[in-house]
């Protein structure tokens, strides 16, 4: 470009400035920047260009911006991201390298050419992503071609075997790498295609061709430790990719050369690209990138890892050396879930099919899998090599990596043989007497792992009783040093953990086999353990600047583990400063683990006694029988305290408190965590919602804080929806559903559902998927609650926004359901059901239900008038058909023992007499409907002012309904009026006007 050219184009850009300036409008504004943006990447000023880029791209974001200025924004930027990189970036006039062909001819051109410039390397690399966007973007339909795929792999491999890689170069062997990966996911067969198609032989074609390239490169490197370091470096991604995308092809075609190629690919990642992409050298980045490779092949094919991962000792001793890194660490909860893969693959007897030895009978016959007994040994032999090694370095990284593997659940799939050693243990903690302060910590953290391991936490705690109280006892000095400090903390929620925990036989055997007893140290006083954290908690809390987080998690959790024995519930529960200082702290801060810890205090402290029927009940006394012997000393005693300080009105108390301190607002903010809660937080949240709606007072405050919508929140993807669709609910499948479920049900038989709820839609499946819960203590409260808050959200005003009869009865086919607990053996489930039909009656579909065919059995009336027989209330007569009408079931309801379910169908009865069809079949057809309902007039108990109002109003519609052969039974009967002139002398009572009313009917009025 002549320098006049160039004036030119700078003068032009300075005029659009001017004109941007001056204030033009959003659609002149956006052309402008894109005209700009051309001439400054004329000019070679690529930065400017790309900024005018991104303001126009603002710009068209804007409402209003037509689709025209979206479609010139990503026209402009793909124009910008895949100029033609081969000329420098003072002689570059235009970016006009669009097609793939071009891209991979430039990156050949490139490479043959051995050019170094960083302006071209650097436009090779942003050719290169802009192809890698598009093949992402494309969705399977930019294939690139065979020699296309092999060029960009050469070129990768090319780039990486320079002796002095530059930074440019580092990222265009990236950019190179990444899009080969995307090209390379395009060939894999999809994840659950079902089609029927065979897949593309010239996809199998390139990823064999790819697979034969990587291992050519490889092999003609395999001295160069600097070549590998960089490719495993940069492509660890783009390696198992390539394997992985083998393994779909192996999968589903019988192919021995494809599958031979596999598995060389995968032996590659293994014992390749894992090792070397592990090294301490690695960033987290690329640690990340070789840990999410491995775990994409083990789920691929799993048989074929484990048969390779199981069978390299140095596989898995970097999988364990990983595991021994500082707890938190990025590599270590990356190596964490790698071995939890491994474990849950190998246990599974099918996965060990590849490795040598396998035996399929013997795999079927319950001996543990071949593949896990390997890992065990492996893992026994490293962890135990460095556990007692002098060097403490190794014996921190072992004792860390155990830890690792108790933490994520699995210490004793694998490392369960060590502590079956004789001796193992007491020489575990006599070293760690004289262990340097980072092992001390090490063993302090497998001890805190292990202590929920029943196998293990006993024989710890027998031989590192003496040892922690001492690490505690030294922390609290006056000479104590920081470190001695922490440590003192972390024995002290070891402390916290062990107590109350029995320490494993203290028996030992003598050289000369004799038994001796050793005298094992007494265990620390709870409650000044729990002393001791509460103060380390306000200490902190009260200190100036931020406060040290991890330290008041460490306290928080211990005394947490404390708060399971009974006794100290209300030692801390009573400490209200302490709680409400520590809530605030937890609510406020972004940590989830801090939460965590706050919130399982909570739970420990208002966990209710589980809900046992009389069968359990009883189960539970023999049982206790049976230990009395043992306990009788010191164990009884503590049996009633425990039992004193769990019962429900202490509970509901602490609820009070802990609520009072904040908690509700704790349990809120963790499940509206901008990181996303986890399983564990959720399932506390549910947990501890149930026991604070237990306390009737306490339900207002939890709608007021957010609570029902919190607990909306973490309802799993099983949870029933609200909707309209006509569905049965089923009974709840996860346990998080129940109790949400629950703790709903509770706020809701309190709280106004106008108030709770802005759709009480969301709750009402909920609450019919309890009732179909299971018959033990438990599903019995539910189901009952769920009754009486259901009951409360079918009492809106009929036709209101808030009415849902019909959603619940009908939408939802629910009026079945009802009717099954209606049928209950249990009087309360029995009488809640029945208040419940009692309101669901007001819907007109519900009310149909009862009415269709009621008096179906009865003739026309005639002039005659005349009485028509009742059948005999015989099971074995003829008249039985009776009883196969749903009005016959209320009448039987209405004369159960049980004042108030009498009275629920009573009240039933009263509004379904309110149509003909129904009186007739009371008064005409049932033997025994009018003693009932004179028997509910004569009652004398609490509820006889609601019964004879009921009463009333039934004899009132009956009076009215325009058959005077139902009013002829009414007289017939004897009692009838003498019942109604009784009440309709009292006006001051609400049966008055109904009496009244029945009176003028039966009288002819």
């Amino acid at each position: 470009m002549t320098a006049s050219r160039m004036d030119h184009k700078q003068a032009e850009a300075e005029r659009i400035t001017k004109e941007l300036q001056a204030g033009a409008r959003q659609s002149s504004a956006l052309e402008l920047l894109l005209q700009r943006a051309q001439l400054y990447a004329d000019l070679g000023s690529e930065d400017k260009a790309k900024a005018d880029i991104s303001q126009a791209a603002a710009l068209a974001r804007e409402p209003g911006a037509s689709a025209a200025s979206v479609a010139a924004v990503e026209k402009a930027f793909r124009e910008l991201s895949v100029s033609n990189p081969s000329h420098s970036a003072a002689s570059k006039s235009k970016y006009a390298a669009h097609t793939s062909d071009a891209i991979v001819d430039s990156i050949a051109r490139f490479v043959e050419a051995d050019q170094s410039s960083d302006d071209t390397a650097s436009g090779i690399a942003e050719a290169v992503g802009a192809l890698n966007s598009r093949i992402i973007q494309s969705g399977r339909n930019l294939l690139l071609a065979e020699a296309q795929l092999c060029q960009l792999v050469d070129a990768f491999h090319t780039i990486c075997e320079r002796a002095k890689p530059t930074k440019d170069l580092d990222l265009l062997a990236a950019a190179l790498a990444g899009c080969a990966r995307s090209a390379l996911t395009q060939l894999a067969v999809p994840t659950g295609s079902s089609d029927g198609k065979e897949p593309d032989p010239a996809a199998r074609s390139a990823l064999v061709k790819v697979a034969a390239r990587i291992a050519e490169a490889w092999e003609q490197h395999q001295n160069d430790g600097s070549f590998k370091q960089q490719t495993c470096k940069l492509g660890a991604a783009f390696y198992t990719t390539a394997a992985y995308a083998l393994s779909t092809h192996e999968g589903s075609q019988n192919d021995s050369v494809l599958s031979e190629v596999a598995r060389r690919s995968f032996s590659f990642c293994v014992s390749q690209v894992w090792l070397i992409g592990t090294l301490p050298v690695a960033t987290h980045g690329e640690y990340r990138d070789v840990g999410q490779g491995v775990l994409r092949l083990l789920t691929a094919n799993r048989p074929l890892f484990l048969s390779l991962f199981v069978t390299s000792a140095p596989a898995i001793e970097r999988l364990l050396f990983l595991l021994g890194q500082p707890s938190g660490s990025e590599r270590r909860s990356m190596a964490t879930l790698i071995v939890s893969q491994l474990v849950a693959s190998a246990k599974d007897p099918s996965n060990s099919s590849k490795l040598h030895g396998y035996d399929p009978p013997t795999a079927r016959s319950g001996v543990p899998a071949l593949a896990l007994t390997k890992l065990q040994q492996s893992a026994v032999r490293v962890l135990d090599g460095w556990v007692q090694s002098t060097a403490q370095a190794e014996r921190t990284r072992g004792l860390s990596a155990m830890a690792a593997l108790y933490e994520a659940g699995i210490g004793s799939d694998l490392v369960a043989e060590l502590w079956l050693r004789s001796g193992w243990v007491d020489e575990l903690w006599d070293q760690g007497d004289v262990d340097l302060k980072k092992a001390q910590l090490a063993l302090l953290e497998l001890a805190d792992a292990s202590s929920s391991d029943t196998a293990v936490g006993p024989r710890m705690k027998k031989a590192g009783n003496g040892l922690v109280q001492e690490l505690v006892r030294k922390g609290g000095s006056k000479s104590a040093t920081s470190e001695d400090r922490e440590m003192a903390e972390r024995a002290a929620v070891v402390l916290a953990k062990w107590s109350g925990m029995a320490s494993a036989p203290a028996a030992a055997t003598t050289e000369s086999g004799g038994v001796v007893e050793s005298v094992p140290t007494e265990d620390a006083d709870p409650v000044v353990l729990a002393d001791m954290h509460m103060q380390r908690i306000t200490d902190l809390l009260a200190s100036n600047g931020e406060p040290d987080r991890a330290a008041v998690e460490r306290a928080t959790e211990a005394l947490g583990y404390l708060c399971l024995q009974s006794k100290l519930k209300e030692h801390v529960v009573r400490n209200e400063s302490l709680l409400k200082g520590l809530f605030s702290f937890a609510t406020k801060s972004p940590v989830a683990s801090l939460k965590f810890s706050a919130i399982m205090l909570v739970r420990n402290l208002t966990q209710y006694r589980v809900v046992l029927t009389e069968e359990q009940k009883r189960m539970r006394q023999l049982q206790q029988m049976g230990n009395k012997a043992q306990k009788k000393a010191a164990g009884a005693a503590g049996d009633e305290e425990d039992q004193a300080s769990d019962a429900s009105e202490h509970v509901s108390a602490r609820a009070v408190l802990v609520s009072k301190a904040g908690a509700v607002s704790l349990l809120v903010s963790a499940v509206q965590s901008r990181m996303g809660p986890s399983d564990s937080v959720k399932d506390a949240v549910a947990e501890i919602a149930v026991a604070l709606a237990t306390t009737q007072a306490l339900r207002g405050l939890l709608v007021q804080q957010g609570g029902v919508r919190a607990l909306l929140s973490i309802l799993t993807s099983d949870a029933p929806k609200a909707t309209t669709t006509p569905y049965l609910p089923q009974a709840l499948r996860q346990n998080r559903d129940r109790l949400v479920a629950f703790a709903l049900a509770k706020i809701a038989i309190s709280v106004p559902p106008h108030l709770a709820f802005p759709d009480p839609r969301e709750l009402v499946r909920l609450l019919l998927s309890l009732l179909l819960e299971d018959t033990d203590a438990q599903a019995l409260l539910m189901k009952f609650e769920a009754l009486l808050a259901l009951t409360n959200l079918a009492s809106a005003q009929p036709g209101s926004p808030g009415d849902v009869r019909g959603f619940l009865a009908n939408d939802l086919n629910g009026f079945a359901i009802v009717e099954m607990c209606v049928l209950s053996e249990h009087p309360l489930v029995r009488r809640a059901a029945t208040e419940l039909v009692c309101n669901l009656v007001y819907d007109p579909k519900v009310f149909e239900r009862y009415a269709a065919n009621a008096d179906r059995e009865i003739p026309a009336e005639d002039s005659s008038s005349r009485i028509i027989e009742l059948p005999d209330d015989d099971e074995d007569g003829g008249g039985s058909s009776y009883r196969s009408q749903r009005l016959h079931l209320l009448v039987a309801l209405a004369d159960v023992d049980d004042a108030p379910t009498r009275s629920a169908a009573a009240g039933a009865l009263a509004v379904l007499t309110s149509d003909p069809r129904c009186c007739r079949y009371l008064f005409l057809i049932h033997p025994r409907a009018s003693d009932v309902f004179l028997s509910l007039a004569d009652d004398s108990g609490a509820q006889a002012a609601d019964l004879k109002h009921r009463v009333a109003v039934i004899w009132a519609n009956a009076a009215s309904c325009g058959d005077k052969r139902v009013v002829s039974r009414m007289r017939q009967q004897e009692g009838v009026a003498e019942s109604l002139e009784t009440m309709a002398n009292d006006s001051s009572m609400p049966y008055y006007t109904a009496a009244k009313s029945a009176l003028e009917g039966l009288g002819g009025k």
